[in-house]
């Protein structure tokens, strides 16, 4: 319920009291578990990411060659971030990083750097294999990511594009999967091409 208010009214128009009208408790209920305003935002921010890590990295991702596996790990995480509430939720979280940098930091180290320190994993058992060459993992996780939370997501998010259609999402996937590995391409396969 309190995503929902937040969602809808935004962080300044949304109240405790109305956060535990639309809970159907009591404001000194809610209090009792949060704070403040803040704590309880901080809360659902956290939760949003959870779920966001539960989809993206929740489930095992198919093996084999790493671009089927980056293609569809991009797949996942542009399926979860194009949904409306997604897309809402972010919204929300850059306006109120603005006026609140502890919010921006709340939501940084639960969302892009956990999901980061995810990626590096798997591109350190890829570099292991031999799939890619990387000095640092999580750099490479971090593009990776940059590369994914751009184009139709961007697009999306500033209300550019329509949302796109589950194709479109995979193509743009393994499209971006493909530059990714571009620049990380072990040097037999550089030297090949």
């Amino acid at each position: 319920m309190a995503r929902e208010v937040f969602s809808h009214a935004g962080y300044a128009a949304a109240s405790m009291s109305h956060i535990a009208e639309r809970l159907g408790g009591s404001k000194a209920t809610l209090y009792h578990y949060f704070r403040s305003k803040d704590e309880l935002f901080e809360a659902h921010i956290r939760d949003h990411c959870r779920r966001y890590t539960d989809a993206v990295f929740g489930n095992p991702l198919p093996g084999g060659e790493i671009a089927n596996i980056l293609a569809a790990l991009g797949e996942r995480i542009l399926t979860f971030s194009l949904t409306d509430d997604s897309i809402a939720f972010y919204s929300l979280v850059i306006s109120e990083a603005v006026r609140n940098p502890p919010i921006g930091r709340v939501f940084y180290e639960s969302g892009p750097r956990a999901g980061a320190r995810c990626v590096a994993d798997l591109l350190d058992r890829a570099r292991a294999k031999g799939q890619i060459m990387a000095d640092d993992c999580i750099a490479a996780a971090t593009q990776f990511m940059s590369l994914i939370h751009g184009g139709i997501l961007l697009q999306r998010a500033l209300n550019v594009i329509p949302p796109p259609s589950a194709a479109e999402i995979s193509g743009e996937a393994a499209r971006l999967a493909q530059s990714f590995l571009r620049g990380y391409a072990p040097a037999a396969a550089t030297a090949a091409s």
